[in-house]
């Protein structure tokens, strides 16, 4: 009898669960895809259109500079990101007691910080004749204060903002990778100073090859939210977002876009597809990095 009971909750509780996935996600989803054949702002004008949003998609050419900057944001802001935050981690971990604990904590803080607040304080520092980096390079440099218009340069502004974006979450992967090389045991390290290794060769020959899980698995995530990227794009390119000369306007924004501020929610769902194949094709060849068998 106590049995039935608990398998009577056991079912409740999965039709619950069940019911609450159907609603928030499988629903939504279909009627994604469900707008992708129409035209419609949702309001007055809701018609069927075949693939015709497909087809100018791929005719867009606001389309394919959008996807260009989402490849270069993830080309730049993840091997940058991870190198630079594998480097500082193996500082951080030839220190000891509450060094470490200090370096760990100023490496952390910019990653517990809202991503809107840190937009607008680089925006500022990137502010020219008054910004930070503005006065530092003239003053190093020379350079007119004036010309250094960091986020208003089409050359300039992605840069600006992926450099932002490394810097904010470099904390995290620095305490992925000092955990990782915490696991390491220290006779390899003991053997390679027998053998006369430099403490360079050790990092090279044993501290990077012994962290490629956590590398792919960095890797993976940052070039997922590469593809996803949207707040620092639109908190620091001004009105409209994107700017300027859509130099800096990325997928999810120009989904954004169309939807809400063109009433084009067909076409904004459309491009929301593309997205999430990305995604899908990221997630896919991060599982199977990690199916591999890792040897040492």
């Amino acid at each position: 009898m106590r049995i039935r009971r608990v398998n009577s909750y056991v079912a409740i509780v999965a039709t619950i669960v069940l019911g609450y996935y159907a609603l928030v996600c499988l629903w939504p989803f279909a009627f994604n895809v469900y707008l992708t054949f129409r035209k419609t702002d949702l309001l007055t004008e809701d018609r069927f259109i075949g693939i015709d949003n497909y087809r100018f998609l791929f005719r867009d050419p606001i389309f394919w500079r959008s996807l260009r900057n989402n490849l270069y944001y993830l080309g730049i802001m993840v091997p940058v990101g991870i190198v630079t935050s594998l480097l500082c981690a193996w500082l951080i971990s030839q220190t000891s007691g509450i060094s470490r604990k200090i370096y760990t904590a100023m490496y952390f803080a910019p990653v517990v910080t809202s991503m809107v607040a840190v937009s607008l304080v680089w925006q500022l520092l990137y502010f020219p004749k008054i910004g930070l980096f503005a006065q530092l390079l003239s003053r190093a440099f020379g350079l007119d204060p004036n010309k250094l218009t960091f986020l208003q340069n089409p050359a300039t502004a992605l840069l600006c903002i992926i450099i932002m974006d490394i810097w904010k979450d470099s904390g995290l992967r620095t305490v992925v990778f000092l955990a990782g090389i915490d696991e390491i045991p220290d006779s390899l390290y003991e053997a390679a100073k027998i053998e006369g290794a430099s403490e360079w060769k050790q990092f090279l020959s044993i501290t990077v090859p012994l962290l490629r899980p956590q590398i792919i698995f960095l890797t993976a995530i940052y070039s997922i939210n590469a593809i996803r990227v949207y707040v620092p794009i639109y908190m620091m390119t001004g009105n409209p977002p994107g700017g300027p000369a859509n130099s800096t306007k990325v997928l999810a924004l120009q989904m954004y876009q169309e939807a809400f501020y063109g009433m084009r929610f067909g076409y904004g769902a459309t491009i929301s597809m593309i997205i999430f194949a990305l995604l899908v094709g990221l997630v896919l060849l991060e599982i199977r990095a990690f199916e591999q068998k890792w040897e040492y």
